[in-house]
């Protein structure tokens, strides 16, 4: 794919709240020989639009796609950057746009990995699904080919997952208005509903917002020493482990 036609859009919380994580994710990318190009971004207007800002959410739209247009594909590893150009542009403005795809839509394509070796990541891992990511746009078989991918790791099935996953109370605005709230809703997930075990390494998922906030979860609500070392990490940052050096 032409390098000046796949933009891959970084998204608000990746840029702002997770350099480092965003840092693996590009060369991830730059590992794979997956060429792509970025550009100096605007939000995309989903806050705004989940806070009942309609106008301003069009307008923004209106500008946010004039530099999106010219691309043949978007790829953005936040969900709801997806949702937000899929069903808010696109469904709810008109706004046409190009194909877009989850970061672990594209990778799972066939063919994106063939070339990879991946190394053995001694790890016992949980995946969330993100609710944005799952729920509401129905992609829950690509993360797990991703991680089915590495040589090493024992997958712990918690006992809600897919549709059934306990949301980690990331979304919806929630941390923005009531912290509080939403760190102790990813607590009492982990240990409550998932049931997280003191073993666990690690809980991977796929969306900004459940990293952050399922990482304050556990610092500010677990008082479980053994829990409280579990890590919440980015998908990518176990496939940059995974590709090594």
């Amino acid at each position: 794919m032409s390098q000046n036609k796949f933009l891959f859009w970084r998204g608000c919380t990746y840029r702002n709240q997770l350099p480092e994580e965003l840092k693996n994710t590009e060369e991830v990318l730059q590992r794979l020989g997956i060429r792509f190009k970025t550009i100096e971004e605007k939000c995309c207007g989903y806050p705004l639009y989940l806070a009942g800002y309609l106008k301003e959410t069009r307008e923004l739209a209106a500008e946010v796609s004039k530099v999106l247009k010219p691309f043949k594909l978007i790829v953005t590893a936040c969900p709801a950057c997806l949702r937000s150009f899929k069903e808010v542009y696109q469904e709810q403005l008109n706004i046409e746009l190009p194909p877009v795809l989850h970061l672990t839509q594209f990778l799972a394509e066939k063919g994106t990995l063939d070339n990879a070796k991946f190394k053995q990541v001694n790890m016992k891992v949980m995946y969330h699904d993100p609710c944005e990511l799952g729920r509401e746009l129905g992609v829950y078989e690509e993360p797990r080919k991703l991680l089915n991918l590495v040589p090493g790791l024992k997958i712990f099935e918690q006992r809600f997952t897919r549709e059934s996953s306990a949301c980690c109370g990331g979304g919806g605005l929630l941390p923005a208005f009531s912290p509080s709230i939403a760190s102790m809703e990813a607590a009492r997930k982990l240990t409550q509903e998932d049931k997280v075990p003191a073993d666990l390494d690690a809980v991977v998922t796929t969306c900004p917002q459940c990293v952050l906030n399922m990482r304050r979860g556990l610092q500010m609500w677990v008082e479980d020493e053994a829990l409280k070392k579990i890590r919440v990490l980015d998908l990518t940052q176990l496939l940059s482990q995974a590709l090594g050096d």
